[in-house]
């Protein structure tokens, strides 16, 4: 399991891509792609199982999703 400093800062990068703007793409997929970092690192040292890293890459691949579905509707209105 993440220590909670480590589940801390998860949180905290999905929660900051989420509250940036729609077109800001950069700032928003490296804070995602650094969450899937910790996620990665974390399974690499057997501090989580694989079921428990396939919830939490579900989690960043659902905020990115959400990401993408913002873009678009601010695109399209």
């Amino acid at each position: 399991m993440f220590n909670q400093t480590a589940q801390k800062v998860f949180d905290e990068s999905i929660d900051r891509a989420l509250a940036l703007p729609p077109g800001d793409l950069v700032a928003s997929e490296a804070e995602l792609n650094y969450a899937s970092g910790l996620v990665s690192y974390a399974l690499f040292r057997s501090d989580i199982t694989h079921e428990q890293a396939e919830l939490m890459h579900m989690r960043v691949r659902a905020a990115r999703q959400r990401r993408v579905a913002l873009l678009i509707r601010q695109t399209a209105a």
